[in-house]
């Protein structure tokens, strides 16, 4: 069993500030603990069911937001294996189920858009070869979520203008697709190294037409695509994803500040509900710390837990604080970190196979407690 750190002990003060009100676009939210968008693989024949409906609703709180696993737009998007998608109507009438019961809890709930570019395989797509910005394959690298087990990495198809123009289409398809499902809106994915994250990267997108070459060039189809969505569902319902400071699937770009800061800069002035930023782990080396606060914006994620996650809001940096493996095995952690009680610790073994365990069976606080006094016989 693979474990994080040990959980800190039942003496950890809760920060009041997590615990203030929040507005996010058309939301109200009661609390600033936001859970992750978190691939869980449980989704057969990417359609959710009723395992999926217990997990989210588990997870919901009074006021809270769940941002969803990232979610397919397309078959083309990438079509993993188990993961789910919102595109078909069988799909929207599933993930109305999931909406209804996280609404039941008072909680609210965002969709993450999908579209996976380079990062996927022929087995996902029925035989066609995936999208990328250039055909520059991702060396070293396996597809996990096939079939048939973990595939090697194929160099993609080089998107022509068309096959950019309708995958903004399918964006603007799956945005309204969300929204009649009951969504309170969506984030699009545009980090960890997928589509609109390779366009950015310039050792990704060799391209030297109007979506590549220069900064902005290399920048328009994330721009464009929020533009799309925000006229198809209005911007206080949009919200969008970065990893700046990470380098997952090869997003080894030239110069972050320039590259990620021109696109960052621009979104910012579009009044999305928010901007989701991903932390390193580890500290990244960088020629100042006022140029990494550029890159600060609402929210921000970095495998945070009841150790770390005080002073983010305290000090002003961020607005939320977007937890993620710690929501898997603490579906209760709003009330955990309220009350200062310790955080369960999760099994990595169980994240992305087949059914309840290590899903749906992780105990509250309050069950933790009773399953221990019946033990004891009392």
């Amino acid at each position: 069993m693979a474990v994080p750190r040990p959980p800190v002990a039942n003496g950890y003060k809760a920060n009041p500030m997590l615990f203030t009100p929040l507005k996010l676009g058309k939301m109200d939210l009661k609390h600033r603990i936001i859970m992750a968008p978190l691939t869980r693989a449980r989704s057969p024949e990417h359609i959710p069911d009723e395992n999926v409906v217990e997990y989210y609703k588990q997870r919901a709180s009074e006021g809270g937001l769940i941002i969803t696993e990232a979610t397919n737009i397309s078959v083309m998007a990438g079509n993993y294996h188990d993961v789910p998608g919102i595109f078909t109507p069988e799909q929207i009438r599933a993930w109305k189920k999931v909406t209804d019961a996280v609404h039941s809890k008072g909680g609210l709930i965002y969709c993450q858009l999908w579209h996976v570019g380079r990062t996927t395989h022929p087995i996902n797509l029925g035989g066609r070869t995936p999208l990328g910005p250039s055909a520059t394959r991702l060396e070293g690298s396996k597809v996990t979520f096939t079939r048939e087990g973990p595939k090697d990495t194929v160099t993609p198809k080089e998107m022509t203008i068309r096959d950019i123009q309708d995958t903004i289409s399918d964006y603007v398809h799956a945005s309204k697709c969300a929204i009649a499902a009951g969504f309170d809106g969506v984030e699009i994915h545009a980090a960890n190294g997928y589509l609109l994250n390779q366009f950015i990267c310039d050792n990704i997108n060799l391209r030297t037409d109007t979506y590549g070459g220069s900064t902005e060039n290399r920048g328009r189809i994330v721009l464009e695509v929020v533009d799309e969505v925000v006229a198809a569902i209005g911007s206080n319902r949009v919200g969008i994803r970065f990893s700046p400071f990470g380098f997952f699937q090869g997003t080894d770009t030239s110069d972050i500040h320039e590259h990620y800061g021109y696109v960052i800069e621009r979104v910012g002035r579009k009044g999305l509900a928010y901007v989701h930023l991903i932390e390193p782990r580890s500290e990244l080396t960088m020629d100042g710390e006022k140029k990494k606060k550029k890159l600060l914006a609402i929210a921000r994620a970095k495998g945070f837990d009841n150790t770390n996650s005080e002073d983010t809001v305290e000090n002003g940096e961020a607005e939320g604080i977007v937890f993620g493996r710690y929501f898997i095995s603490n579906p209760d952690i709003v009330e955990r970190l309220r009350n200062g009680w310790p955080l369960a610790r999760y099994d990595r073994s169980t994240f992305y196979v087949p059914g309840a365990a290590g899903y749906t069976d992780y105990p509250t606080h309050e069950q933790e407690i009773a399953r221990k006094l019946a033990s004891a016989g009392i």
